[in-house]
């Protein structure tokens, strides 16, 4: 799995690049980027999801457990940029409705 940051601090947004499968064996990275790069209050975290082909519940536990935390910092969490089968996994466990989703 790579992963990049571009941060815009005018704005107040982190935005992560994901490519690769967000499954059991790459939670692990995504989660301690981003847990390393919150900050104190009012950012937005957005996840591009444009590259990732699978996601498995692993990672859709990491990600409820990244927006609770961010939330806690009184930040935001968006997810963008989802191919079909990815969003079906959100909509299938009826999270679209708990995360922003783009």
């Amino acid at each position: 799995m790579k992963i990049d940051c571009q941060i815009d601090t005018e704005k107040k947004v982190k935005v992560f690049y994901v490519d690769g499968e967000l499954d059991v064996h790459h939670v692990k990275s995504l989660k301690s980027e981003i847990m390393d790069s919150i900050e104190s209050t009012g950012w937005t975290y957005e996840l591009n999801m444009d590259k990732v082909a699978y996601l498995d519940s692993s990672g859709l536990g990491m990600l409820v457990y990244l927006k609770k935390e961010i939330t806690r910092h009184n930040g935001k969490l968006r997810i963008v940029k989802l191919n079909e089968p990815v969003l079906n996994v959100f909509k299938l466990t009826k999270l679209d409705d708990f995360f922003e989703l783009g």
